[in-house]
Order: structure tokens, then sequence, then C-alpha cells
């Protein structure tokens, strides 16, 4: 009796033993850079992504204030682009440098009159006003330029936003891009994120649920002006026309 006993119970851990292994090695909760789809057949583990991937999603998954400074820092000023997204900027030679301390000396001598030339950086290529440099032109010369396609688009979705879109707001400078053809381009990109993984999913219904009717009610706004719209816009811009 009691060796059936042992034997039974010798069955039992061999049986259990390997899965309690198994949960050991994979404990997800350990585990960053994963993507992870929980379905009724199991859970579903997507390939780990790149760490500059991952910095990308963390930082458009924060508040405004993050993702404003991932976008005009991190891919605009980065790649040789200003903040405002329409000058192109590179860094002075020596002999620019010097011309700089020269000019500096010559400034303050002649009390002004000679300009000042910039020391460290020179801006070259500016846009007109109202023209901002696509998001093709500025990720090409950045450290981002080797993405997955729904990395890529979430990346595309939020420079949209913030710089053509103005986070929602019609202003001068915005108005080429509040257009028809633009605003469904936001959306259609919008569509072409995957449902899954779960943080990709995430990023799709915020831009769909929220900030594509944002921008739609933006336009509306503008186009069917308010007196108190207007008077909000002339303290905002000065004349609304």
């Amino acid at each position: 009796m009691a060796m059936a006993k042992n034997v039974a119970l010798s069955l039992i851990l061999v049986l259990f033993i390997p899965q309690i292994n198994f949960a050991q090695e994979n404990d997800f909760d350990d585990e960053e850079g994963y993507d992870y789809l929980f379905t009724s057949e199991g859970i579903t583990i997507y390939e780990e992504r790149p760490p500059v991937e991952t910095r990308i999603l963390n930082a458009l998954n924060g508040s405004m204030s993050s993702r404003r400074n991932f976008i005009q820092k991190d891919l605009l000023e980065n790649s040789g682009f200003r903040r405002t997204a329409n000058v192109r900027f590179r860094e002075t030679d020596a002999s620019e440098k010097g011309m700089s301390i020269l000019h500096g000396f010559g400034h303050l001598l002649s009390f002004g009159i000679i300009p000042m030339l910039p020391f460290s950086e020179i801006d070259y290529a500016r846009l007109p006003r109202g023209q901002y440099y696509p998001f093709e032109s500025v990720i090409i010369h950045s450290e981002f330029n080797d993405l997955s396609l729904e990395v890529y688009n979430v990346l595309k979705l939020e420079y949209m936003l913030q710089i053509e879109f103005v986070d929602g707001m019609v202003i001068q400078d915005s108005l080429n891009y509040y257009t028809e053809e633009n605003i469904q381009l936001f959306e259609n990109l919008i569509l072409s994120l995957p449902d899954s993984p779960e943080n990709i999913r995430q990023f799709k219904e915020r831009y769909l649920n929220i900030e594509l009717p944002k921008i739609r009610r933006a336009i509306y706004r503008y186009n069917n002006p308010t007196e108190s719209y207007m008077r909000a816009m002339e303290n905002l811009w000065g004349d609304f026309n």
C-alpha cells in the first residue's frame, strides 16, 4: 500500500514539475519589451520589440508634455530641424565659429550696428510660413529610420497631430493642413493600425475616438464660428480674419 502511494506521488511530481518550471521561466510580469494577446485559446506572445521602438511607444503613451517633447526634441531637433518643423539647421564649422567670434567683437565695438552671427548652429532651408517639413523628410534624417510599420505609423500620426494639426487647433499656420484630404489621410492611417497587440490597439483607439473627432470639431468651428469662438480666437491669435 505504501509502495503504491509512493508511485502515485512520483507520477504527480513528474507531471507537474515541468509545468511549474515553465511558469517560473516565463514570468510575464518580469519581462519587458514583449507584447501579449490574451485569447480564449491562451496567450499569444509577440516578438520582443527593439529598445528604440519601446522608447517611442512609452514616450507617446505618456502625458501631452511627454509626447510634445518627444516630437519636438527627440524627432525634430535631434534630426536637424527646429521645433517649429519648418526650418532645418546644422552645426557651424570652424571658420564659421571664427567669424561668429569676430562679429561678436564688432557687435560690441559698433554698439550693435554690426550684427551677431550664430556660433554653434546655423539655420538654412526655411520653409514659407504655414508649411512644415513632411514626416518622411524628418524621419529619414533621424535615428528612427528602421522601425516596424505599426510603430512608424504611430509616430507619423503623432507628428501629424502635433505639427500639422497643432493638436486640434486651427490657426493661420495650420490652415494648409486642415483639408478634407489631409484629415482623411490621418483617418486612413489610424484605421491601418492593427487591433493587436494591446499597446498598438490603445493608440488606435485614442487617435480614432479622441484625436480625430477633436480635429474635425476644430475645422467645423472654424468654418462655422460663433461669436464667442471668434472672440476667443482674437484673444489667442489677434484678428480672427
